[in-house]
């Protein structure tokens, strides 16, 4: 990491500000939100305001995580948004650290506060956000929210601009903005400055002449010469793809695509029926996962062969490429083992091309191409120039179909003044600091508070009239003087609300059995109950003794013990092939371990279930399974086919030995 980028790292993992992080094209900001959710310690969902933009960001997009309606969201205080989530969602968003928002640009102000009512309703905390983090990924100056006249009368009324820094929870919440200032992408300086003076629209005539330089009229790229055209408007684009297509002699070839779950329509990668023939000049949709790296999104090629589920592509003068399908994911976030794990809740496998003679500049973002032919003469939005342009490499890729105008540069005067505003918010170390001081204040007061306890004990009341004021009440006294407690009170604390837990529990697990019955909604309170509260004395048993740090927190809640079987309502309901199960959740915490990843990176529970509960015999059977899917049962699938096989086994040796005593 370069410098301002591990400051943005260093804000992520050790406080709980809010953060801005936006910087030129090229800067490296998909790279570095790839870093944090390798590393960070935090429990996190990743969200984006639209389909491709979830899953160009391996996450959900904010509509659907949040449940949050697509048209405008009038802001009330009172209302509560969260009402009818399910049990899962809530606990799930109860336990959510760190929100990451990617192409923020593009997200509403009422979307924000929506987001920032919901999370403080679900964790009953006044605090903007509900004390979650936010990490807002975005350039401001590329491309803006799209809302209808009709919407922004309404919105208007509320809002000054249509961004989310003028969402009212931004105008409360202390954030800072971190701008990544190296580009990666380009190398020529002149192109560089060109491009830095377009997005302050401010482009001199001697560089609009440098730019127009390239504009060349009639041009038509020779066959073999990889360009592809940046348009404004998708039915131009579709228009030049058709007829370059048809153009082309020899038969086409179609290559449908399997889409299994929950999969968005806007968020399909490329076509469901993709027609490829011989010389079509194709774009790839994804980055290669195999350790040559022969393609990346956005390379351009042509289509040399065509076979039944293969696509041979040539890229300039290398190796000629095969390519078949691969899968895309719909990632959909869960709460298992007290961490929120991702999973799949749809999968999208297609050869990953798409025809690339022509794309809209909208669906370039985040691309970056060799050779392109730019026409902006139609430009009408906020940041289209900037984006088409950016998208190059270098100068001497560029040609231009239409010169460029001063007019055709279109900015928001809203967007310069901000950027303007928010240069005095980029943080210094002594800032970082300050605001590791006030997250460590943040995270103690979490340590002791006994809220959850008080949520998850309705119900258990009679059991134990007296939880309230031996715990509650004396937790909220003292939080309320953490500022003042050095850590030697802090040990203290620690340790009289270990006791008070250990009777807690001690007293619940004698009565609970008479108490829950028959029940299993009793039995799965009584082991949400159990689990909140032995996690929290793993907490208070190790601050007793040890001096409180953030990090230190933060590493303890990550791989806190669960009740991971659920004790109570185990034994109203035990799952089919209970001894495989077992065997598959230690191997996979085995194999989780090696590759120091979370357990639910390997598989979930509830998939390890459903494969002890159906048994699948061969690799096919056990891709099929929900969770698994192909990518996962090549990975996988030989150790758990040999678990599978070894416990039929034995379960048949059982069976003659049952038969042998009658």
């Amino acid at each position: 990491m370069n410098p301002v980028m591990q400051l943005a790292f260093d804000y992520v993992e050790s406080t709980n500000t809010v953060v801005f992080l936006t910087g030129k094209a090229g800067t490296g900001k998909t790279t570095f939100l790839q870093q944090i959710r390798q590393n960070c310690k935090k429990k996190l969902a990743v969200v984006a305001p639209t389909g491709v933009a979830a899953i160009n960001a391996g996450g959900m997009t904010i509509h659907s995580l949040f449940q949050i309606p697509f048209g405008p969201i009038i802001p009330s205080g009172d209302a509560k948004p969260d009402a009818y989530y399910s049990a899962e969602k809530r606990e799930l968003l109860e336990n959510l650290e760190l929100l990451i928002i990617d192409e923020v640009s593009m997200v509403r102000p009422d979307v924000l506060d929506q987001i920032d009512l919901i999370l403080r309703n679900i964790k009953e905390c006044p605090s903007p956000f509900g004390g979650v983090q936010l990490l807002l990924i975005g350039d401001l100056s590329q491309l803006s929210p799209i809302i209808r006249d009709e919407e922004w009368i309404m919105l208007s009324r509320y809002y000054s601009t249509p961004y989310f820094f003028s969402s009212i929870v931004m105008q409360k919440a202390p954030y800072v903005r971190i701008e990544l200032d190296h580009v990666y992408r380009q190398k020529e300086q002149a192109f560089v400055d060109i491009l830095n003076e377009v997005r302050n629209q401010s482009i001199s005539p001697k560089s609009l002449e440098l730019l127009n330089a390239r504009h060349q009229p009639g041009f038509h790229p020779a066959k073999d010469d990889p360009y592809i055209t940046l348009t404004t408007h998708n039915g131009l684009a579709q228009q030049i793809n058709s007829e370059f297509v048809e153009a082309l002699e020899g038969d086409e070839s179609e290559f449908t695509a399997t889409i299994r779950g929950e999969f968005p329509k806007d968020a399909y990668p490329t076509e469901t029926s993709l027609k490829l023939k011989v010389g079509a000049q194709v774009m790839f949709v994804k980055n290669d996962s195999s350790a040559e790296k022969l393609y990346y999104n956005g390379k351009i090629g042509t289509v040399t062969k065509l076979a039944a589920d293969t696509v041979f592509v040539q890229c300039g003068e290398s190796k000629e490429i095969a390519v078949q399908a691969v899968e895309w994911t719909n990632v959909k976030y869960q709460l298992e083992e007290q961490q929120i794990s991702e999973t799949t809740a749809g999968s999208f496998a297609q050869i990953p091309l798409k025809l690339a003679w022509a794309i809209t500049i909208h669906k370039s973002q985040g691309l970056t191409f060799d050779r392109a032919i730019i026409d902006v003469s139609e430009a009408f939005a906020h940041g289209q120039t900037y984006v088409a342009l950016s998208r190059c490499r270098s100068l001497s890729g560029m040609v231009l179909r239409n010169p460029i105008t001063a007019n055709n540069i279109i900015g928001d005067p809203a967007v310069g003044r901000f950027n303007e505003q928010a240069k005095q918010l980029q943080p210094d170390a002594q800032r970082l600091e300050r605001d590791r001081e006030l997250y460590r204040q943040f995270l103690l007061a979490e340590l002791f508070d006994f809220g959850g306890l008080k949520r998850k004990y309705k119900g258990f009341e009679e059991l134990i009239p007296d939880l309230d004021p031996a715990i509650t009440d004396v937790a909220e006294k003292f939080v309320r003087r953490l500022s003042l407690c050095d850590n030697d009170r802090i040990k203290t604390a620690a340790a009289y609300f270990l006791g008070k837990l250990r009777e807690t529990i001690e007293n619940l697990h004698i009565q609970l059995p008479a108490f829950i019955g028959q029940s299993k909604e009793k039995a799965t309170k009584a082991d949400q109950l159990i689990n909140w509260a032995m996690a929290r004395i793993s907490l208070m048993e190790h601050f007793s003794a040890s001096d409180f740090t953030s990090d230190i927190y933060l590493g303890l809640k990550k791989y806190l013990p669960a009740n991971k079987l659920g004790a109570y309502l185990q034994a109203l309901n035990a799952k089919p092939n209970e001894k495989l199960f077992f065997q598959l959740i230690t191997w996979r915490d085995t194999v989780a371990a090696k590759d120091n990843i979370m357990p639910n990176m390997v598989l979930s529970e509830k998939t390890l279930e459903t494969i002890a509960e159906k048994l699948p015999p061969v690799l096919k059977a056990l891709s099929a399974v929900k969770g698994v899917g192909p990518q996962k049962a090549a990975q996988y699938g030989a150790e758990i086919i040999a678990f599978i096989r070894a416990y039929e086994y034995e379960m048949q040796g059982q069976d003659v030995q049952q038969a042998s005593l009658f």
